[in-house]
C-alpha cells in the first residue's frame, strides 16, 4: 500500500466485485451501501461478473467465477487500492493475492475472523450443503455447526418468505447445536438482515460478511 494511501484514509478507492450477473445497478450496489453507511470515508465502485445470473452456489460455479475474477481484478488494480470480493466462498482470493500488487479482502475470510471476536464456539448457515472451504481453513473446529436453509439453494431463495422461514430454523437449529454466534456463508442473507429477521426468537449474534469485510477494509488502512 502507498504512503499516499496512508496518509489519505478518507481516499481510498476499493473496488468490489458481486459474483452474481444483473443489469440493475442498484441491485448491485446494495453491498456498497451496506459498507459505505458504516465505511463513509471509502470511495467504492461496484462491478459483478457476467454470465452468473445464480451467482455462485456448487463447484461448478465456483469453477467458472474462478478465471473471471482474475482476469477482473488485473484490470481493476490499475485503478483502485484495494480489491474486495463478495462472495463468502471467497472464490479466486488466493490467486489474485499472489497476482496482484493491491490488498485483497474476502468477504468470507472476514466474516470468520470476525465471529471469532465474538466466540470461538461458531455456527454457519448458507446455500451449499458444506460451508465454504475457507470457513473450515479459517475455523477449524470452531466451526460447530453448519445448516443450509430448508429449500434455500441460490440467493433468490433468501428473499422469499418460505426462504426468510427457513433462515430462521436453520439459525435456531445452530443455536441448539451449541453456537454461540452465527456466521452467514453467503453474501445474498447479507442483504436480508438475518439479525432482524431472528432478533423475535433468539439474542444470539449474527455476523454480517458484508459488514465484517468493510471492518477488514478499514483494517488494511490503518496499518
Amino acid at each position: 500500500m502507498t504512503e499516499k494511501l496512508l496518509q489519505q484514509e478518507t481516499k481510498a478507492r476499493v473496488a468490489l466485485i458481486r459474483v452474481v450477473t444483473s443489469e440493475d445497478q442498484s441491485f448491485l450496489d446494495i453491498h456498497q451501501q451496506l459498507i459505505i453507511a458504516e465505511q463513509p470515508e471509502l470511495a467504492m465502485t461496484t462491478y459483478c461478473l457476467a454470465d452468473q445470473y445464480d451467482g455462485i452456489h456448487d463447484a461448478k460455479t465456483f469453477e467458472l467465477a474462478v478465471p473471471k475474477l482474475v482476469a477482473m481484478g488485473l484490470e481493476l488494480q490499475k485503478n483502485y487500492d484495494i480489491l474486495l470480493v463478495s462472495c463468502a466462498s471467497d472464490p479466486a482470493v488466493k490467486q489474485l493475492r499472489q497476482l496482484l500488487s493491491i490488498p485483497v479482502v474476502g468477504v468470507g475470510q472476514a466474516c470468520c475472523e470476525q465471529a471469532l471476536t465474538v466466540s470461538q464456539s461458531v455456527g454457519a448457515i448458507g446455500i451449499e450443503p458444506r460451508a465454504p472451504a475457507i470457513f473450515y481453513e479459517v475455523l477449524h473446529d470452531r466451526l460447530r455447526t453448519y445448516r443450509q436453509p430448508k429449500g434455500v439453494n441460490n440467493t433468490h431463495d433468501i428473499h422469499t418468505e418460505d426462504g426468510k422461514a427457513a433462515i430462521i430454523e436453520a439459525v435456531l437449529a445452530c443455536e441448539k447445536d451449541g453456537a454461540k454466534v452465527i456466521a452467514l456463508a453467503c453474501t445474498g442473507m447479507a442483504t436480508t438482515d438475518v439479525a432482524a429477521l431472528v432478533a423475535p426468537y433468539t439474542s444470539i449474534a449474527i455476523i454480517n460478511p458484508v459488514l465484517a469485510a468493510g471492518l477488514a477494509v478499514k483494517k488494511l488502512l490503518k496499518r
